[in-house]
């Protein structure tokens, strides 16, 4: 049996050097030409493959010693296959399919990006700008400290009004970056002061400058005045968001 890990469009001497004694899930890494492009798969004993961190980064660590190389379309943990005469009958069966992912994100690299600011100063700022809201915390601040409701109810209103700002920062920003992306996926926030959280599909020439645009943007936000973006670019990382390897295995082929 062989666990895949994805599909790479570079030749499959390039990857040989990459991939040269490397270690997968439970043995070496090994490489097949398989119609236009390179199989990356290792040796695998049947047993179930538990989701755990450790085989979640053996998984994703492989894709990533390939993706300075080119484009790959990764699998989806755990697939499975009896040999690598099945796979790429499967592979050719879709390669119609297989053929447009690559077009899609050819010269392209995936980056996550999350935009968070500092709690205390965005709840300030929100205060600021609603003065019912700030007369009603100065009020309530004089009241017993028995006023439970009172105080349950002003913390759901400035929850709402945070959230409400929050996004259209996350609108404003999210505008301003479309223009430079090729495509884009947005994921729900962690908190209310996360202004984005997305995973884009850009360019690999405009990396630099769409990392440049996110800082000057993000600068320019009225989400919380005075106070530094907290901004994370994940990546480049394996472009499971924008393209996957979808191989009809049986579902008894999966061992995840």
């Amino acid at each position: 049996m062989f666990y895949i890990y994805g599909l790479s469009n570079v030749a499959e001497d390039i990857i040989a050097s990459c991939l040269h004694d490397r270690q997968g899930l439970q043995a070496p890494l090994e490489h097949a030409a398989v119609a236009d492009w390179t199989l990356i798969y290792s040796e695998h004993d049947n047993q179930e493959i538990l989701p755990k961190r450790k085989n979640l980064l053996i998984h994703t660590r492989t894709l990533e010693l390939v993706l300075p190389l080119g484009s790959i379309l990764p699998a989806r943990f755990g697939l499975i296959a009896n040999d690598v005469a099945q796979i790429a009958r499967l592979i050719g069966d879709q390669s119609e399919q297989i053929a447009k992912a690559f077009d899609r994100v050819q010269g392209a690299v995936e980056l996550g990006v999350r935009v968070s600011f500092p709690r205390q100063a965005a709840i300030d700022a929100t205060l600021r700008e609603d003065p019912a809201l700030s007369s009603e915390r100065d009020y309530l601040s004089k009241k017993s400290r028995h006023a439970h409701f009172e105080v349950a109810e002003f913390g759901g209103r400035l929850a709402d009004q945070l959230d409400r700002r929050r996004g259209l920062a996350q609108r404003s920003l999210l505008s301003a970056l479309l223009p430079l992306v090729k495509d884009h996926v947005l994921r729900k926030p962690e908190d209310d002061t996360e202004v984005l959280r997305a995973e884009f599909l850009i360019d690999s020439q405009m990396q630099i400058s769409f990392e440049k645009a996110l800082a000057a943007y993000c600068a320019e936000l009225n989400f919380a005045p005075g106070e530094e973006p907290l901004i994370q670019v994940i990546g480049p990382v394996p472009m499971y968001n924008f393209v996957s390897l979808n191989l009809p295995f049986d579902r008894d082929k999966v061992a995840a």
